[in-house]
């Protein structure tokens, strides 16, 4: 949802004014609770964008699912926390395309280019997955559990304790 994404694109930037001055390290965290099934890459990635640049830290918790645009946004926290029972979802994602012949080409051959260099990038900086590893998997419906998905570096921890996620 673009004004979902307006708004806590917003709250970030916000949070990140009010500590300017303080070093990362001593700034109070912001949390993002996730559970979602995904959404547009367009909006998706201008928070992604937005929660990288963040110098005031962004966790991000997975309290269900963190599947298509939101397991990219997901992986994006300074720290990823996960419940037990989450599920992920990486997968090449949907995409329509209208008009001509030839402008549908060039749409398909546009995301198949932000899907082999953007979003691969993404997904390779926030894990310990392999370039070899990803493609491989990219044309397919990957699922995680959250053990899966610590061990493949895209979460930092799995929640065992309440406070953990306060």
């Amino acid at each position: 949802d673009a004004s979902l994404t307006s708004t806590l694109v917003e709250y970030i930037l916000e949070f990140n004014r009010a500590d300017e001055g303080i070093p990362s390290e001593e700034r109070k965290p912001i949390r993002l609770y996730i559970n979602s099934p995904g959404g547009s890459v367009t909006e998706g990635f201008a928070l992604v964008s937005i929660i990288e640049l963040s110098k005031t830290p962004v966790y991000t918790i997975n309290v269900g699912q963190w599947s298509s645009m939101a397991f990219l946004i997901g992986i994006a926290g300074h720290r990823r926390f996960w419940l037990p029972a989450s599920s992920f979802l990486m997968h090449d994602g949907s995409t329509f395309a209208f008009g001509s012949t030839s402008k549908a080409q060039d749409k398909m051959d546009f995301e198949k280019r932000f899907d082999q260099e953007i979003v691969k990038a993404h997904v390779l900086k926030h894990s310990n997955m392999r370039s070899s590893e990803y493609d491989a998997l990219a044309r397919v419906e990957y699922y995680l559990l959250p053990e899966d998905a610590l061990e493949r570096g895209f979460i930092d921890e799995i929640v065992t304790s309440i406070e953990t996620i306060f």
